[in-house]
């Protein structure tokens, strides 16, 4: 019984401090303009607000993370209009630890049409480089899905 009340305090500690990194990302979001989203780098003081990089709007250029980094990755996203992203694959020396939506700071509660961002939290595991393929689009159109590659380099 112990354990299992460990297992769901931990839980529940997890996902408020998740919840308030969001909250945080969500506000620091708003403030910095990337059209092509952006990274962020998870320090788990949140204290203070998180290093930003807008993502390069050529794709050539990788994003460039430490080994043993924690990061997210967030993307305009506007699920309302039935559009959404999809994660086609990743390199090897990343690991998903989560995804997630929030709204954006202008989507007030019962409004109808808001975008937001959506999040992905990667855990660099391994050296390399490789590329993050990611769609966007609605699930009843294929042909008109918006297509993402972020080269990304992992390096100690």
């Amino acid at each position: 019984m112990k354990i299992m009340k460990k297992m769901v305090l931990t839980t529940v500690l997890g996902c408020m401090s998740m919840s308030v990194f969001a909250a945080q990302s969500s506000e620091t979001a708003s403030q910095l303009h990337c059209d092509a989203g952006f990274t962020s780098i998870v320090t788990g003081d949140f204290s203070k607000a998180p290093q930003q990089t807008c993502l390069p709007t050529d794709g050539k250029l990788p994003v460039n993370i430490k080994l043993g980094q924690t990061f997210q990755l967030n993307l305009p996203a506007n699920p309302s209009t039935g559009s959404s992203w999809a994660l086609r694959s990743m390199p090897n020396s990343l690991m998903l630890l989560d995804m997630s939506y929030h709204n954006s700071a202008q989507c007030k509660k019962g409004m109808v049409g808001c975008g937001g961002l959506r999040s992905y939290t990667f855990e660099a595991v391994a050296n390399g480089v490789g590329e993050l393929k990611l769609n966007y689009g609605r699930a009843w159109e294929k042909d008109g899905w918006e297509s993402k590659n972020i080269a990304i380099s992992v390096k100690p």
